[in-house]
């Protein structure tokens, strides 16, 4: 999509679910005519999500893309609960990552920019609901009091260069 640049630069995108993430990450990609990254496709199910594991990933994804080389991204499948596939993510201009987890701190020192989208916690369960159906009502439940935790153990909100509301 975009050039290789020498200090190629990378967008997190952080916040609670249903904030909006995706929306803003679409904007952005326009913008900067870049990939973007959903965490969606890497969390390792429900219940790693926010472990060691999103971190490791995203370490390796931020140290290729700095270093300009190419990385091979493992791809999550919510169906059959297993990561089976792979994306190629080619050394650019400038990347995006987006999803609850982006701007932790393993990685928000690489980042160019911290966007925080902010949301009513009732509003952001009922908008993922409606996106995604009622069979993720009760694991979402569980997920919004895991997101709630790492955001205050990784205080992501304090970091963020930019803060919206939704």
């Amino acid at each position: 999509m975009g050039e290789v640049a020498s200090n190629p630069q990378i967008i997190l995108i952080d916040g609670p679910a249903g904030a909006g993430k995706t929306t803003l990450s679409f904007t952005l990609q326009k913008e900067f005519n870049c990939e973007v990254i959903h965490l969606d496709d890497i969390y390792n199910g429900w219940d790693d999500a926010l472990g060691t594991s999103l971190t490791n990933t995203l370490l390796a994804l931020v140290y290729s893309f700095k270093n300009g080389s190419e990385h091979q991204l493992p791809i999550f499948n919510w169906q059959t609960m297993q990561f089976d596939s792979s994306r190629v993510i080619a050394p650019a201009e400038t990347l995006i990552i987006e999803g609850v987890g982006a701007g932790q701190s393993a990685t928000r020192k690489f980042a160019k920019r911290l966007y925080w989208l902010d949301v009513d916690s009732e509003i952001g369960y009922q908008r993922v609901i409606a996106r995604d159906g009622e069979a993720i009502a009760e694991p979402m439940k569980i997920w919004k009091i895991r997101e709630a935790k790492h955001f205050e153990a990784e205080r992501t909100r304090e970091f963020a260069d930019f803060i919206i509301s939704t």
